[in-house]
């Protein structure tokens, strides 16, 4: 068998290296280089409808993993789920202390800001190094339930904790902060959510 000579020999190379360009003109060949990479697209840019698919927490959140994060057995509570895909995807549990709900939208972390329906307790406040918004409800004046916010290449998910009974408890104790037991809750969920922290 006979080897490739000239321009053969030069396609056979490019193919086999899949590094080789050629400039519109026909000229000369050129290298891709790693920064002429596919860009990362913010979604957050895009038109809702060409945005991803929201995060669907009944779907994608483990009921071990919720249980594991409030201590002990808990069952989902259908009243809470909704699913409209592109527009509100939520899901709940509950147990004898708690309940647990996460809700994914496309609302903004400005249109939270704004929401009047809202206390801003940390506009920057990270769970398990993930950063968002931690948040409370204006009408909250019992101060049983706190919620976090992250805003993912999924949407916005939001995680809402709300304390049952006049003892505040959680794991066993009274008196707790619903914004401390949260941040315990989430520690084995935060696996499961959507990558992506944007501001």
């Amino acid at each position: 068998m006979g080897t490739l000579r000239g321009p053969a020999a030069a396609l056979a190379a490019c193919a086999v290296m899949s590094a080789c360009g050629v400039s519109q003109d026909n000229d000369h060949a050129t290298t891709t280089s790693p920064a002429a990479a596919e860009e990362t697209i913010n979604p957050w840019d895009l038109p809702i409808e060409q945005r991803p698919a929201l995060f669907d927490p009944c779907a994608e959140i483990p009921i071990e993993a919720v249980e594991q994060g409030v201590g002990g057995p808990v069952e989902k509570v259908e009243e809470y789920t909704r699913h409209q895909p592109g527009g509100l995807m939520v899901c709940g549990w509950s147990s004898d202390e708690v309940d647990l709900s996460v809700l994914a939208t496309w609302k903004s972390r400005d249109d939270y800001l704004g929401d009047a329906m809202f206390e801003v307790l940390d506009p920057r406040y990270e769970v398990m190094g993930r950063p968002g918004l931690r948040v409370v409800e204006s009408d909250d004046l019992s101060e049983k339930t706190c919620i976090q916010m992250l805003f993912t290449d999924r949407g916005t998910v939001w995680t809402k904790l709300d304390l049952f009974g006049a003892f505040h408890e959680f794991k066993g104790e009274r008196f707790t902060d619903p914004c401390d037991s949260l941040d315990e809750a989430m520690g084995p969920i935060v696996a499961s959510l959507p990558k992506g922290d944007y501001q």
